[in-house]
């Protein structure tokens, strides 16, 4: 196996240094393979042909959804009187993706998302507040729809067991979830294509309080 010093291997992949080790922080079976020599870290020459594949590309793709989170957020709070802005002044505890496995319309996604807050209204709505904003997309790279949507479940007791039946409710798709973080502007991400008829919706049994009732 042929092995360059770092100076070598910068030239090799046409990145930086920082670049490199942030690569192998990511992918460590990859950083097994590299080894130290005279003291010095060197690297396989076949490696370079990652830094040209999906999984640069990936890295490059959530620099630039975190730069347009960014804009989101600063156009969607120059307007106080949006729906985005409020929302994202309420408190949020998680934030999901769902992919479905079979092709979906938008009529099928709103069904689905109604039938995810019936039965978390039917289980915890005598335990706690539950609060559900989803939007519907289009998938970029197949035909179909998905789902993102934010939640909030006032009880903290119960988080752990209500994303697990999240996760279960939708067995047969992929979910992605995580907990809310309000400086990535998911509220205003996932409302980036606008809020038409029934791309979006609200449910939650306190919403008079949360003074969203009117939508």
């Amino acid at each position: 196996m042929k092995l360059e010093n770092l100076k070598e291997f910068i030239a090799s992949t046409k990145t930086s240094k920082s670049t490199i080790y942030r690569f192998y922080k990511k992918n460590k079976e990859l950083f097994e393979e590299t080894k130290m020599k005279n003291g010095k870290r060197v690297f396989p020459v076949d490696h370079a042909k990652y830094f040209d594949s999906e999984i640069m590309h990936d890295e490059n793709k959530i620099l630039r959804l975190q730069n347009q989170s960014m804009k989101n957020l600063i156009n969607g709070l120059m307007n106080r009187q949006s729906l985005p802005t409020r929302l994202w002044y309420l408190d949020w505890s998680f934030a999901f993706t769902v992919a479905y496995k079979f092709e979906r319309k938008k009529d099928s996604c709103y069904k689905q998302m109604s039938g995810l807050y019936e039965m978390l209204e039917k289980k915890y709505g005598n335990e706690t507040t539950i609060r559900l904003f989803f939007t519907t997309e289009p998938f970029a790279e197949r035909k179909g729809y998905h789902n993102h949507f934010v939640l909030q479940i006032g009880n903290k007791k119960l988080h752990e067991e209500l994303v697990k039946d999240v996760k279960e409710h939708f067995s047969y798709d992929r979910v992605d979830a995580g907990i809310y973080d309000p400086y990535k502007a998911g509220l205003f991400y996932i409302a980036k294509e606008g809020l038409v008829n029934e791309d979006w919706d609200i449910m939650g049994n306190n919403l008079i309080k949360d003074g969203l009732n009117e939508n």
